[in-house]
């Protein structure tokens, strides 16, 4: 086979554009650096750990006028200057800041948030761990946390000029102050029990 066939017989890297075009049927649909994952729907711990840290930090932001979280799925462009991506993100988690709120739409966000949390499931520990954590240092993710509820968890991770520091990991009970939002303290037993 010659060069040019090889290239021609290589599949077709999935982009934004063809996303557009998948049916309404009720998937998670992510893009990673061109390749089409569907997600599953997540369980019931991971559930109620992603309500209970959403209604958290809701309200800590809004009480303090800090920006916008939101929950997925919500799509998210970190590449918004590319005609056609080749990645879209659903994070379980986002918190944007006052002063870029406009990489919001009404359909999306085009950039990179301030905060991105994802919460571990069978299914995704090890796209959250490996692939997303390398995509969201790419894109320059300020801060990222990982949560783990079966081992109940936190890991914070913040960009640093070489990529991401761990730069805390909490469990079980511990009181966990973000850095991204000094005065909140978030005992971590409550997105557990």
């Amino acid at each position: 086979m010659s060069a040019p066939q090889a290239i021609q017989s290589l599949p077709k890297a999935f982009r934004y554009s063809d996303y557009l075009k998948l049916p309404d049927d009720d998937n998670l649909y992510e893009i990673l650096k061109g390749e089409l994952v569907v997600r599953t729907s997540p369980n019931r711990v991971h559930q109620r750990c992603s309500i209970r840290l959403s209604v958290i930090l809701s309200l800590h932001v809004t009480q303090h006028e800090l920006g916008e979280v939101y929950t997925a799925p919500f799509d998210v462009i970190l590449d918004p200057e590319n005609s056609d991506p080749e990645i879209l993100v659903k994070p379980d988690l986002l918190f944007i800041s006052k002063d870029r709120l406009q990489i919001i739409t009404s359909e999306n966000v085009q950039g990179s948030p301030d905060l991105i949390v994802e919460i571990l499931s069978p299914s995704t520990a090890n796209t959250d761990r490996d692939q997303k954590f390398k995509i969201y240092q790419e894109a320059k993710v300020s801060h990222y946390w990982i949560i783990d509820p079966a081992a109940q968890t936190l890991e914070e991770y913040i960009l640093q000029s070489d990529g991401y520091c761990r730069c805390t990991s909490h469990v079980s009970n511990d009181k966990f102050h973000p850095s991204l939002f000094p005065e909140l303290v978030i005992r971590l037993e409550e997105l557990w029990s």
